[in-house]
């Protein structure tokens, strides 16, 4: 039988479903149980209802969380072969952790506090990881565990992460724009052109960087990219700490990108095309919001080769593809 196997063969398949079984069975009771916001209807005291009150909150910032456990199912499936030299070895250490889980749960629900049942569910997972397959299976997956934590929408981090946010995004947009020989004032938030002899204050271009523009939903978005495509792409835990880590600068890079776009598309036709009405925003509007991805996802592109192959990498492949070049050149020739 294939090593890659040893995890799913006949000899671990009774441990596995015993351990899935439990999983679900706490899990379940986690998210449909009472406990949490009781003195509701049903419906809305369980931690669950909580959940999606979360995904929902604004604009909906967290609604990621949705994808979070199927995609983590999905890449321990895909990258079992780094767990097949691993033989499940259950760990007593597990029962402490779930103990400690159903303590923290049981405060929680004590304290009606919806944040410390995330926190107990994050444990619950940990502490079967341990009990059914062991520690060394468990440091091996730790970061799908961390990953696995984006699941539960933690609303709190917005409030004081969407301000300052919003306020670096104003100065970085003003220091560029007169960086270029732009005159601007700032106010608060807001941008705009000076008054002249023709034109009032703001006719000729203004930039209001709202919540929505602070590049908040792509901070959280793109942090759960980055851990994904650092467990897939990279083997050192402090490689994928350090890409984890940036991007954080990279959506904010990304996000001013999309305020010049918007501000060079204002000067070069007109503030309806570039950013349109609040209610309805233009094309151009949504397509700039697309380009903070774009930014972010080639800096995390780049990095990673660099993690991989080392600063010299780059030069190299801008090498190779300029020789490639060349001989498909020359090839043209010899056939003319």
């Amino acid at each position: 039988m294939s090593s890659s196997l040893t995890l799913f063969d006949k000899g671990h398949r009774v441990p596995l479903a015993v351990m899935l079984c439990c999983a679900v069975s706490v899990m379940g009771y986690l998210y449909f149980g009472f406990g949490y916001s009781t003195g509701y209807m049903f419906e809305r005291s369980t931690l669950w209802s909580n959940m999606r009150q979360g995904y929902r909150m604004e604009q909906a910032e967290w609604a990621f969380g949705y994808f979070v456990p199927p995609v983590v199912l999905i890449l321990f499936y895909v990258t079992r072969e780094r767990f097949a030299d691993i033989t499940p070895r259950p760990s007593y250490l597990g029962l402490v952790v779930l103990a400690l889980a159903c303590f923290v749960y049981f405060g929680g629900y004590k304290a009606n506090e919806k944040y410390v049942g995330y926190f107990a569910g994050q444990l619950f997972v940990a502490g079967f990881a341990l009990w059914f397959l062991g520690l060394e299976f468990f440091k091996r997956a730790l970061w799908l565990w961390i990953l696995f934590g984006l699941t539960w929408p933690l609303v709190f981090l917005i409030e004081p992460i969407a301000s300052p946010l919003q306020l670096l995004m104003t100065q970085l947009t003003e220091v560029y724009l007169k960086l270029t020989g732009v005159e601007v004032i700032r106010s608060g938030t807001s941008l705009f052109s000076p008054p002249t002899e023709s034109l009032a204050a703001g006719e000729r271009f203004s930039l209001g960087i709202a919540v929505a523009c602070s590049g908040l939903r792509s901070l959280f978005a793109l942090g759960m990219v980055s851990l994904l495509y650092g467990y897939i792409s990279l083997k050192k835990g402090w490689h994928r700490l350090l890409l984890a880590a940036c991007a954080i600068p990279f959506a904010i890079f990304g996000n001013l990108v999309r305020m010049l776009l918007l501000y060079y598309g204002t000067i070069w036709v007109s503030k309806e095309f570039a950013i349109g009405s609040d209610d309805h925003p233009s094309a151009f509007h949504m397509g700039a919001g697309i380009a903070v991805f774009i930014v972010a996802l080639v800096c995390m592109l780049v990095l990673v080769e660099i993690l991989k192959r080392g600063p010299k990498s780059l030069g190299r492949k801008r090498v190779r593809s300029r020789i490639v070049g060349e001989s498909a050149e020359k090839r043209e020739d010899a056939a003319e």
